[in-house]
Formats: C-alpha cells, structure tokens, sequence
C-alpha cells in the first residue's frame, strides 16, 4: 500500500508567511493590521496591569495599624483610670479630715454660748465680795441663771413639764408613791429633780413622787 504525504492546507501556510513577514526587520504594519509588540512594550505593558489597580491617589498612603490604635486607645483608658483613682483617695483623705473636725468641734456652738454665761457668773460673783446689797447679788445669779436656760433652750435642751402631769414612765421616773385624797391616783404631784430632753430624745427622766388612793394596798 502507497502512503501519500498531505499536503499542508493554504491557510496553515498563509499564516506562516503572515507571522514570518510581520516578524521581518524593518516591516511596517500596514493599516488596520496589528503590530506585534517588542519584549520591551510586553514588560511595560504587564508592569502597568500590575500596577493599575493601586492607582488611586490614597493607594500609596501607609494604613493606620489597628494594633497601635488598640495600644493608644488602651493607654488613654489607663490614664483616666489613674486620675479617677487619684482624685477618689484625695477626697476619702478629705472626708477623713472633715469627720475627725466635726467629732472633736461638735460641742463648739454650745461651748460658745456657754463661755458668756460664765462671763456672767464671774461678774456677778465679784459683785457679791464687795457688795452689801444680798438682793443686788441674788438678781446677778437670776440673770446668769435665765441667760443659761436661753442659751441651752438655743441649742435644743427642753424642761420635762412634770408637776401635776399625768405619771408618763417614757419621760418620768417613780421615786415613790404617796397615798392622797387631793390629786387622782397616777398624777405627779411632786418633782425631786428636773427631767431634760434634747430635741426628741431623752437626757434624764424627771425624778417624781405619784400619787395614789388613800385605800389602796402599796
């Protein structure tokens, strides 16, 4: 059997000659047909598709690192929290500070008052050495006496009213009962000592004697 070489097609042998004639030294393209590019222009070429995406004016800019953000966000926090720190000890110091003085000074306005009623009583006692008048002497130690009960009365010191009052055990204290016919049984009928109240709390209960029934058993 006789094997017959093919033939190459005319197109396959027409774009040989195409290629082989447009690689040729000093061929120009002619109009409309495309000029192959040189190793130069290929090189140029990729380089700018490589490039064209980080065209934009920011693109070359150096992007903040989220790290150190964190880092300064972080070290403001420790600042402030520093400061907030600091001012809360200088204000327990002062609180310290202002507790003591109001303890130790609490007495200072009664302690007030009462230095001009002992202005008072100096006077009067002075006035008692060298004075023959016994009445001058006895309105001295009145006035010293009434300008004391002003002066504590300013200062919330109050006088149990106990004579002829219903016996009240919260503000009275028995000292014992007398048996009469004059006063209904469970009156004060009299006072040993004065009680005292400070605004609305008891110093001392009025020290008292109770009335009873004459036929009740003691």
């Amino acid at each position: 059997m006789t094997l017959r070489a093919t033939e190459p097609s005319k197109s396959t042998d027409a774009m040989k000659r195409t290629k082989t004639k447009s690689n040729a030294p000093g061929h120009e393209p002619a109009p409309g047909e495309n000029r192959p590019l040189s190793d130069g222009e290929e090189l140029a070429c990729a380089s700018g598709a490589s490039a064209a995406p980080n065209d934009s004016p920011d693109a070359g800019a150096a992007q903040a690192n989220p790290i150190d953000e964190l880092r300064a966000k972080n070290q403001e926090l420790e600042d402030a929290l520093l400061r907030a720190k600091a001012d809360y000890q200088n204000f327990q110091r002062r609180s310290a500070i202002e507790r003591a003085d109001a303890v130790r000074f609490a007495n200072a306005d009664v302690m007030r008052s009462v230095v001009g009623v002992i202005d008072d009583l100096e006077r009067s006692l002075e006035a008692a050495k060298t004075s023959d008048n016994l009445g001058a002497v006895v309105d001295g130690v009145q006035l010293v006496y009434d300008n004391l009960q002003k002066a504590l009365q300013a200062h919330g010191l109050e006088r149990i009213e106990a004579l002829h009052q219903p016996f009240d055990p919260n503000v009275h204290q028995a000292m014992l009962q007398q048996p009469t016919d004059d006063h209904p049984a469970g009156m004060v009928i009299e006072e040993i000592a004065p009680g005292y109240r400070l605004r609305d709390r008891v110093l001392r209960p009025a020290k008292v004697i109770v009335s009873k029934a004459v036929d009740a058993k003691p």
